[in-house]
């Protein structure tokens, strides 16, 4: 594969992590701030996440927050993992430039 074409498969790349890791942020915070009733209704797209996280960090560091939601620091952990994975595809990509 060319350079210039393997750097717009990783630009690309780069770009979807990083929406996937901003859309988990929003998710972690609407999960923190909305309480029970609310949050009612990203019940499902929580289960849909929760199949999609690792199973050795599924669960951790879930903590009650002081506004009746709850912090997914499962989620959290995902999404920092994502923007690093794309500052990384970022780097890369810059280089075979």
């Amino acid at each position: 594969m060319p350079r210039p074409r393997a750097a717009g498969v990783l630009g690309a790349l780069s770009v979807a992590l990083r929406v996937c890791a901003w859309l988990l942020v929003a998710l972690v915070v609407a999960n923190a701030l909305f309480p029970a009733g609310p949050r009612a209704a990203l019940l499902a797209l929580n289960g849909l996440v929760s199949r999609l996280v690792p199973g050795f960090i599924q669960g951790l560091f879930v903590f009650q927050t002081p506004f009746e939601g709850a912090f997914r620091g499962d989620f959290a952990i995902v999404a920092i993992v994502l923007l690093v994975l794309d500052w990384i595809c970022c780097r890369i990509s810059a280089s075979l430039r």
